[in-house]
């Protein structure tokens, strides 16, 4: 059977003190949200961060499915 994914989108987490320090958005991680249920804007999680070697905070971006393969 066959997953519905209208309600889903891909999104890639990225780490925001990174960000702050070299100024990329570099995605680490890779999710599938409910966009109905999460508000995507305020969504945060706590993941680790291979560059800085600790856990930090991670924000979400949309990405294409494309990407996801």
């Amino acid at each position: 059977m066959p997953r519905a994914t209208k309600k889903r989108a891909f999104f890639s987490l990225y780490c925001t003190e990174l960000q702050q320090e070299t100024g990329k958005k570099v995605g680490n991680y890779t999710v599938l949200l409910n966009t109905q249920n999460i508000d995507v804007k305020s969504f945060e999680q706590k993941k680790y961060c291979p560059a800085l070697r600790k856990h930090t905070i991670h924000k979400a971006q949309r990405i294409s499915r494309t990407q996801n393969k």
